[in-house]
Order: C-alpha cells, then structure tokens, then sequence
C-alpha cells in the first residue's frame, strides 16, 4: 500500500517513529563510588501513522477503508519502507478511525496505524553483498577454437578463481550487524571455517562437503540457523555446528575474517551477505 503527502488513495499526515530506550545493566561494590556497566540492550519503539482515506463517493470511501481494515492486523508483521530504509513493526490495535463528521465522511476519513517495533532497528533496503572467493568468468559467446598441429599443449581458460583467504567486511551502520555466511563447495573440502581476525571468534562445520554442496549461515539475532543444500534439498545442518563457534557479528567499522578449511580450501567459496542497521533515520522527517 503505498501512503504519501500527495493526493490520493491513502495520504499520510503524521509519521511519529518513537526513540529508541535503552537498559543499562549494572553492578557496583560496597564503599563503590559509582556503577559498572556491563552491558546495554536497546528496548522497543512505538510507531504511529495518521492518514486519510480519500474518496469520490460512499462507495469508494467503503470499499477503500475495507482493503485498510483487512491490510492493517494486529497478527500479522508489517514493514515500513521509505527512502532506502525499512522499519518493521506489530500494530496494537486494528485501524481507528475519527469519530467526528468533520473527519470522517464519504470522501476524507481520517485514520490511525499504531504498533510497536520488536526490532526497533532501521535497515538499509539493499543488503550488501561481499564475496571472499569465487571464479570470475573470462570470455564468452561465440567461441572457436582452432586446430594445432605441434606437440606441445594448448588449451583455453574458461575462468580464473580469485581466491582472498584474508577479507574485509566494512560496516558503516550505527550499530553491529549479524549476516548470513554462505558456504559453497566446488569439490571436496572438509570442515570449512570463517574466523574473525580481531576477535578470534570463529564458525566452523564439522562435515565433509561434496562439489555443489552449500551451507548457509545466519547470524542475524532472532533468525539464528544453518541450513545446508545438497542436491536442491534443504536440511537442518546445526548438528555440525562446531561447539566452539560464535554467532560472528559485524562491529562498527573494518572487520577482518578469514576463511579455511582442514582439506579441500581451493574449493571452498565464501560469501557475506548482511544490512545496514541504523538507530534513527534523519531523511524521514
């Protein structure tokens, strides 16, 4: 559904996204002067949208605010996408309505969206996409190849593999970031690994990965998992989650990882796929 300041179907009028609170967990001991920090969590945030209905006549004005009461549920998830960002967020209620003829009438009715964000972080509309190794393609379409008649060896080169054990993944968000960790065998490899070089934290596999075989790693919070696929089916890979590994989070700034393997790393490809998160978003105001 698409709400704007212009005139039509739905307008909006108000777009209140709330602030985000914040917890800060602390200790302190006897004859202390102040407080420890041990850790912050950022709470929820309220969000509200004022609009209005507008209409030609009563049966438009009731077929539109029907497609509105079915659209907006107090069950279901709904995403707030605006200039680049998105914001998701559980409405409260269903939608309300004005009460007064002024402000609800066969052609404008004035209504109310309110709900509270879970995830009450902003993220960028286009992930970023980071590959550590892969095979880059060198010619194409039409080919000829040509007849030669001495000994020595000759051949073409489909592609050459660009391998980078050492990556960089740059985070310009407010906050760190989880991401998804995509894992993918062109042969035989065994116990593949990513490490983060600054931390030393690390997520390994204990498996032996066949050629087109592929683990995918989420990181994100709340959508923590891996899934591997081998063969076009899809399976719970957790059980050869290493019991040393880290859900590995993207710090604000340069992070360094590494990729490995126990055998096999010239078949192994990486890739990093993750959003940038934001507390606020200045440009929708």
């Amino acid at each position: 559904i698409l709400l704007d300041k212009s005139f039509s179907p739905y307008a909006v009028s108000l777009i209140d996204w709330g602030v985000v609170q914040s917890t800060h967990h602390t200790y302190k001991y006897v004859n202390q002067t102040g407080m420890f920090v041990m850790g912050t969590t950022l709470e929820t945030r309220d969000v509200v949208l004022e609009g209005w209905v507008i209409a030609e006549n009563e049966d438009d004005m009731n077929y539109r605010k029907r497609f509105l009461n079915r659209f907006v549920s107090p069950r279901q998830l709904m995403r707030i996408d605006y200039k680049g960002y998105y914001l998701t967020f559980i409405p409260s209620t269903s939608v309300h309505y004005a009460t007064s003829e002024n402000e609800n009438n066969d052609r404008f009715a004035k209504f109310e969206i309110s709900g509270v964000a879970f995830d009450p972080i902003f993220k960028s509309s286009e992930g970023k996409r980071i590959f550590a190794a892969n095979t880059v393609p060198l010619f194409h379409f039409p080919l000829i190849i040509k007849d030669v008649e001495d000994e020595e060896p000759h051949g073409i080169v489909f592609g050459v593999r660009k391998p980078s054990v050492a990556f960089d993944v740059n985070n310009y968000g407010d906050i760190e970031v989880g991401m998804k960790i995509t894992l993918t065998a062109k042969g035989t490899l065994e116990n593949p690994k990513v490490t983060n070089v600054d931390t030393l934290e690390y997520f390994k596999i204990n498996k032996t990965l066949s050629a087109g075989e592929q683990v995918v790693i989420n990181t994100s919070i709340g959508e923590k998992s891996v899934y591997g696929f081998n063969g076009g089916v899809k399976s719970n890979y957790f059980t050869y989650k290493d019991t040393g590994s880290t859900w590995l989070q993207l710090a604000l700034g340069k992070n360094t990882f590494v990729y490995s393997a126990d055998s096999g790393i010239d078949n192994l490809e990486v890739e990093i796929n993750f959003n940038y998160n934001y507390l606020e978003v200045q440009e929708c105001y």
